[in-house]
């Protein structure tokens, strides 16, 4: 680990009172995020339903790219995917299934080695591990 922990991480949001938030952290590229277009919003900027997705999928993409490299696991292509369905439900809206669909390309010989690496990967994932609904992992992986 390069850095002890804990490790502290910080996002601001500046919204002008009508548009989009503009969400900061530090030199990162600025995003304009709002509600979706399923909740009277617009569908052209980044919701915290989509931001909470692309968390989840980044956090398992680089735990595979870290578990990997250590392995030394040649990795051809790799590709994520991630729904969730939000539903109504007694205790209110919730998300009830949250699908994280991998692919992966490796060398021959290698498919079931990967197969475990993706799930120590979801095992470790610390968004994955932070949500309350399961996330269920659906890999396919292609020797090429």
């Amino acid at each position: 680990m390069a850095h002890p922990f804990p490790h502290l991480y910080e996002v601001a949001l500046s919204w002008p009172g009508e548009g989009g938030v503009e969400i900061t952290a530090g030199p990162r590229p600025k995003l304009v995020g709002g509600a979706p277009a399923e909740f009277d919003g617009r569908g052209d900027w980044w919701s915290p339903e989509h931001l909470l997705l692309s968390s989840l999928s980044l956090c398992l993409t680089t735990t595979f790219q870290a578990i990997t490299a250590r392995s030394r696991l040649a990795v051809r292509h790799y590709q994520c995917r991630a729904r969730a369905t939000l539903d109504k439900t007694p205790a209110g809206l919730v998300f009830t299934e949250i699908v994280v669909e991998v692919a992966v390309e490796v060398d021959p010989g290698q498919a079931e080695r990967v197969r475990e690496l993706l799930q120590k990967a979801k095992t470790h994932c610390i968004v994955s591990n932070a949500l309350k609904p399961e996330v269920r992992l659906a890999a396919e992986v292609r020797e090429a």
